[in-house]
């Protein structure tokens, strides 16, 4: 017997619910085991809701309002990822609900309310919600405008008076309940999203250096090829975990309080280092892709380069394995790594130019792969006075303050 389509769907909205179930689970269970972006965002919606309940009751047991519903509003809205968002998002909501309530006074007080003042009342209410400075709350300019104008004319200055400092003191609630309750401080998750980023692409080169001495076919070689594509695009997420690391110490009591100084520029610098090395660490990778397409018709360099080329890639590797870290012997031991991949490189160049190809085909993959490695060299080299890696030793503490970039 053959399942209707309505059984079907049946079906497939329990598993649906199914799944969804158990990735909630999954989230809540990891919230509650590791310090991460689950436990971050739980906190989050706790906060969230603790404002909301406090803004409600501050309206209804001080303000007395006949209606409190803008200052749960504002204090549920305002709770953000850092204080600096938070105290943004609270002053562009409570200016989006004066100039909302504003543009309903003067078209109450001087048109009154009629479907031919209303046409372009709302409009122009729609027009000034796009002003870049309310940001998401722009919204909030039309509505408030149709709600005043609806509710009581909009001209009635109590209605207008008590919903704006109902939104003020409910923005300031979720601002203060966002900075005592574990105001957000997002550094761990940067620091450990740039040491993965590293040890990745260490991986990488020590998988690709592996391949070409002991025997790498195409399919090897795709894979490397899409790992490098993968790691560049991971490069802008952690700029923006580390921009977000950033925010979340400014205004923050809770840095304030531990006195951290965290590397920031440094991080960031790291990041792009490897974002612009993987552009080279691709080109090495395609270049091997055509070599081993039989349908490219691209021969490949004899094996005795790319055992050579290995060393290079290893060089590399344990170059960014000390990259970033801040002692002069660290930087020694990165400037080294470096200088003998480039000897091997000019070699290797030297013997291309001088010797005569086993098949003079095979030149432009000498080229790429030579030129391709100098790049990445060099990437490496520009960056590595300013790019700071995170360690897992902990901070270096200093007598006023503690630096977290540099441990």
């Amino acid at each position: 017997m053959e399942p209707t389509p309505e059984r079907s769907s049946s079906v497939s909205w329990l598993q649906s619910g199914r799944l969804a179930g158990l990735s909630w689970v999954r989230a809540v269970r990891e919230a509650v085991r590791h310090n991460g972006p689950e436990r971050d965002a739980a906190l989050l919606m706790g906060k969230a809701a603790l404002a909301t309940v406090l803004a409600w009751q501050f309206a209804v047991h001080v303000m007395h309002s006949p209606s409190p519903f803008y200052a749960p509003m504002a204090a549920l809205l305002v709770v953000d990822r850092t204080m600096v968002r938070s105290l943004g998002a609270s002053v562009q909501r409570v200016l989006a609900v004066v100039v909302g309530m504003s543009v309903a006074w003067l078209v109450g007080s001087w048109l009154g309310v009629h479907w031919w003042s209303m046409l372009p009342v709302i409009y122009l209410a729609l027009i000034m919600a796009r002003w870049r400075r309310l940001g998401d709350h722009g919204i909030q300019v039309p509505s408030m405008a149709l709600l005043s104008l609806l509710t009581v004319g909009g001209t009635n200055v109590d209605f207008t008076y008590l919903t704006i400092v109902e939104t003020l003191v409910g923005g300031v609630i979720g601002v203060l309940t966002n900075a005592i309750v574990l105001a957000p401080l997002h550094i761990q998750q940067p620091r450990e999203q740039i040491r993965a980023l590293t040890r990745k692409v260490c991986l990488l080169l020590n998988d690709m250096a592996a391949g070409l001495r002991e025997g790498w076919d195409s399919d090897m070689a795709h894979q490397w090829y899409d790992t490098s594509t993968e790691i560049i695009q991971l490069a802008p997420a952690i700029q923006t975990a580390i921009e977000t690391g950033r925010e979340s110490t400014k205004f923050n009591p809770r840095d304030n309080l531990r006195r951290l100084e965290v590397d920031w520029a440094g991080y960031a610098h790291t990041v792009e280092a490897v974002r612009r090395s993987q552009w080279q660490v691709s080109g090495i990778a395609r270049t091997l892709v055509d070599a081993a397409d039989e349908n490219e018709a691209q021969p490949a360099p004899t094996q005795r380069f790319l055992e050579s080329y290995a060393q290079v890639l290893d060089e590399v590797a344990g170059a960014i394995g000390h990259f970033g870290l801040p002692d002069d012997a660290e930087r020694e031991v990165v400037a080294t790594y470096l200088r003998t991949a480039n000897e091997i490189i000019d070699r290797l160049g030297n013997e291309v130019r001088a010797a005569d190809l086993e098949d003079p085909q095979a030149w432009p993959a000498y080229g790429a792969m030579l030129l391709d490695a100098q790049r990445l060299i060099r990437e490496l080299e520009v960056h590595s006075h300013r790019a700071v890696m995170p360690t897992d030793s902990g901070p270096i503490r200093k007598p006023a303050r503690r630096i977290v970039g540099r441990a």
